[in-house]
Parts: C-alpha cells; sequence; structure tokens
C-alpha cells in the first residue's frame, strides 16, 4: 500500500495538517484487500472500492455516509466486507447512477442489509433480473426515491451534492442516461460520472461548464474512449483521476487513449486493476491519497 499525499501539484499544507493525515494512514499499513481504512470522522474520506469491472464508491463525511453505485453482482460479499469493516451502518444517500449490473449489481443485496434515507435513480428502466431485484428491495425498503437529473442539489452537512445529468432524456440508451454528481467540500471538489458518455457530456458542457471544474475525477465509462472527451476533461481539469476497472477486463478498458490524455491535462491516475481500492482524504482545502497496493 502506498501514500501519495506529497504530490507537489497538492495545495501546501502545514506540518501539523500532514502529521494527521500521516498518522490515520499509519493505521492501515498493513491493509488487507478485504479490509478498509478506518475514517476519522474529521472532513471527508471517498472511497473507490475495487469491485473488478464496475463501479462502487463510499463518501464518508462527518454528517453521514453516502453510496455511488454498487458494483457486479459477484462483489456483493467483498462491499459488504468493506462497509462492515467501516462500521456503516446507515446511508443518507445512495446514488445508482444506471442500471446496468456492472452499476447495480449488489444494490439488491445492500439495500436488504443497511438503512438508507434516499436514493437517487435516472428516470431509466431495464429488463434485466439485476434491476427488477433492486426495484422489489426498494420497495421493501420504504426509503425516499429521487428522480435524479441536472439541477437538483441537496446538502448534506457541509457537503455540497449538485447533480449534472443526465441534461436531456436518451431513452434507451442508458450509459448517457448516467447520473452525473458532483460533491463539494470546501474547496475541494468531487466529480462522478458513472458511464456518461460524450452525448451527455457534450450537454454537461452547454449547461453546467461552469460547475465542471473538480479535483478529483470518477473516470467516466471505466477509461472507454467513448467517454472523457478532450472538451470535457478540460473543463473538469482534476488533479486526481480514478478509474474503476477490472483487471484483462475483455473490453479492453481503460483505453490507452484515454490514460494519456488524463497525463497530458495534469492528472494523476490510479486504477483500481493496479492498485485495488482508492481513498481520497480531504479537510477541504489539502488532498491524500491512499491506495490498497
Amino acid at each position: 500500500m502506498k501514500s501519495k499525499a506529497n504530490n507537489p501539484r497538492f495545495p501546501k499544507v502545514n506540518a501539523l495538517t500532514w502529521l494527521v493525515i500521516f498518522v490515520v494512514l499509519a493505521v492501515c499499513f498493513f491493509w488487507p484487500k478485504e479490509n478498509a481504512f478506518i475514517f476519522s470522522g474529521d472532513g471527508v474520506a471517498v472511497h473507490f472500492i475495487d469491485v473488478g469491472q464496475g463501479d462502487c464508491a463510499l463518501i464518508q463525511s462527518d454528517a453521514g455516509n453516502i453510496l455511488i453505485d454498487a458494483g457486479t453482482p459477484d462483489s456483493e460479499s467483498a462491499i459488504m466486507r468493506y462497509l462492515d469493516a467501516l462500521g456503516i451502518e446507515n446511508f443518507a444517500y445512495a446514488i445508482f447512477t444506471h442500471p446496468h449490473a456492472d452499476h447495480i449489481g449488489s444494490a439488491a443485496a445492500l439495500l436488504e442489509r443497511y438503512t438508507f434515507d434516499a436514493v437517487i435513480l435516472p428516470d431509466a428502466v431495464s429488463t434485466s433480473r439485476t434491476f427488477e431485484r433492486m426495484l422489489d428491495a426498494l420497495e421493501k425498503e420504504k426509503c425516499e426515491i429521487i428522480s435524479g437529473h441536472d439541477g437538483l442539489s441537496y446538502v448534506l452537512g457541509n457537503l455540497k451534492l449538485d447533480l449534472l445529468a443526465p441534461a436531456s432524456d436518451y431513452g434507451d440508451d442508458l450509459n448517457n442516461q448516467s447520473v452525473v454528481c458532483k460533491f463539494t467540500y470546501g474547496e475541494i471538489s468531487f466529480l462522478f460520472t458513472g458511464d456518461a458518455e460524450s452525448k451527455s457530456e457534450s450537454d454537461i458542457l452547454r449547461e453546467n461548464s461552469d460547475k465542471l471544474c473538480a479535483e478529483v475525477l470518477k473516470v467516466g465509462h471505466h477509461g472507454s474512449k467513448t467517454s472523457s472527451s478532450e472538451a470535457f476533461l478540460e473543463a473538469v481539469s482534476p488533479q486526481i483521476a480514478v478509474i474503476s476497472v477490472g483487471e484483462d477486463n475483455e473490453y479492453g478498458h481503460p483505453s490507452a487513449w484515454i490514460v494519456s490524455r488524463l497525463k497530458e491535462i495534469g492528472a494523476s491516475v490510479y486504477r483500481t486493476d493496479q492498485v485495488g481500492s482508492v481513498i481520497v482524504m480531504t479537510d477541504g482545502k489539502n488532498i491524500g491519497v491512499q491506495t490498497e497496493k
């Protein structure tokens, strides 16, 4: 496991701040795959959980937890072990970006095991059994269900959530129906793009270009060349780019072209197939990164 907190592109911080960060990181120096970083409760910790060829992220803040996507059906046990190791029992929000199995694969199981105050979903449907199981679990959970689209904003303590997409109705094009969301804590922002492709990116640039800039980017569609257009990445201008992707996956993700494009704009790229789960921590001004491997 490696600590990457001394990236020279990050703002200069005082010695006390780094001491706190490194003490927390030291707790996890021998962090095994099935365990997780123990969040101190101050600031925000964003966990990009290694679920193979899928997406799953956890946002921990002092005001509550947020889940973004639920991996694949095969990652159910791994996600639960990760969350249980953190002592997670409740989520203020869950955002299931779109109804593909690599994003909602374990949603039903997680809805049955943990409590959720509200769940944000796009206005998109699927005929898959995975999607139907999620709907059944949502009905039993009886939490608030929010139809996710651009223009919505929420506040959780000092954490602000803005939805930037979908900005249009893309019909059966489920990737472009992805809920794209931006979280801001102090001066630091995180952008999660689901599997949004260039069509949705163009609409976001037209409708919300002034809101796109973010220090941390969850790269769209596992680094596929159908996403991460040049104009979109330039607008986001991330310092850190995380690609959630399975090792030796059949799709050839991530595209070498996209990885190169990210590096060209100055982003530090972290791939879950290479470094395992990635944790990005911030106090609202400074950023620290921890990787599993």
